[in-house]
């Protein structure tokens, strides 16, 4: 992926975080590749919302600096950790959708 991606993911083991980091990395892609030259920079983080008790809430947060300066923040709550980052990167990809479907009407 060409745009700069901070993944702040808290999860259990080292490799179950390195497999969620390559998951979102190619959901990112696949989601951003037709905007990918409008993403300056893209921070997601991932936790547990039950934290310590166990639970299998996760909550994948997502925000997105495009290049005209313009701030995205998206956010998914889902059982499992790879669906919230599914679900969180759909919806930034239509974010990122609309502005840009904005910027050309308004040009």
């Amino acid at each position: 992926m060409e745009i700069p991606v901070d993944f702040l993911i808290r999860a259990g083991r080292v490799e179950t975080i390195e497999r969620l980091r390559e998951h979102a990395a190619r959901k990112l892609s696949v989601v951003l590749r037709p905007f990918r030259d409008q993403v300056g920079h893209i921070t997601l983080r991932l936790v547990d919302v039950n934290g310590p008790r166990r639970g299998v809430d996760s909550r994948c947060a997502i925000s997105a600096e495009l290049i005209n300066g313009q701030q995205l923040f998206v956010e998914a709550t889902e059982p499992w950790p790879v669906a919230a980052i599914g679900r969180a990167a759909s919806r930034l990809g239509g974010a990122v959708r609309r502005v840009h479907r904005r910027r050309c009407r308004v040009t």
